[in-house]
């Protein structure tokens, strides 16, 4: 582990979930340029199986088991390896433990293990309405609105019950980034 004047540090595991589109990579994204990368951020879209079913938004489309093992790696100050890229099952990326771990994704509170290794859990809560708009205007292909429509916003519903149970909190993903942000930097700023 890494020692702080002779201390070891024992790293804090946040889980920031929410369904697509509700503005929680973004968000992690802003906050990690502002503290110049002092935190360690993990994106659940690295953990993607190569052999993936064709129903992304599906747990099963996940290396849950890596993810959990890279977890507990980094809780217990040790370092990991993670896939650089997604749908790669590459473990090619070395990190090492951090003060604050940030983990974000939208079936993140879905695995029960998983759950249990988080010491703070965010749910980013976002309407269906901004789904699609965010999605469209993301993809700029009104032809997705289809996939949108029929498999992502049905398919994040079957799990944001059960996800959104699981959090210690709940952020209203509707407002700007900027305010979602500034939720979110307070929960991390209590460690």
């Amino acid at each position: 582990m890494k020692k702080v004047l002779g201390k070891k540090i024992k790293p804090v595991i946040i889980g920031i979930g929410g369904r697509s589109c509700s503005g929680k990579s973004t968000v992690v994204k802003k906050i990690e340029e502002k503290y110049n990368r002092k935190f360690l951020c993990i994106n659940q879209d690295s953990f993607f199986k190569i052999n993936a079913p064709n129903n992304w938004e599906n747990p099963d489309s996940l290396r849950f088991d890596k993810l959990i093992n890279s977890i507990k790696d980094l809780k217990n100050g040790k370092k990991t390896y993670i896939p650089n890229h997604r749908c790669t099952e590459v473990f090619d990326r070395e990190v090492k433990p951090h003060k604050i771990i940030i983990v974000e994704g939208f079936l993140l509170f879905i695995n029960k293990k998983l759950n249990k290794l988080f010491d703070k859990k965010i749910w980013v809560d976002v309407s269906d309405l901004n789904i699609l708009y965010r999605r469209l205007k993301r993809s700029n292909n009104l032809k997705k609105i289809d996939y949108i429509m029929s498999v992502i916003i049905p398919e994040s519903k079957k799990y944001e019950y059960q996800q959104k149970k699981e959090a210690d909190i709940i952020i209203d993903g509707n407002k700007s980034e900027e305010d979602i942000a500034i939720c979110v930097e307070k929960q991390i700023k209590k460690y």
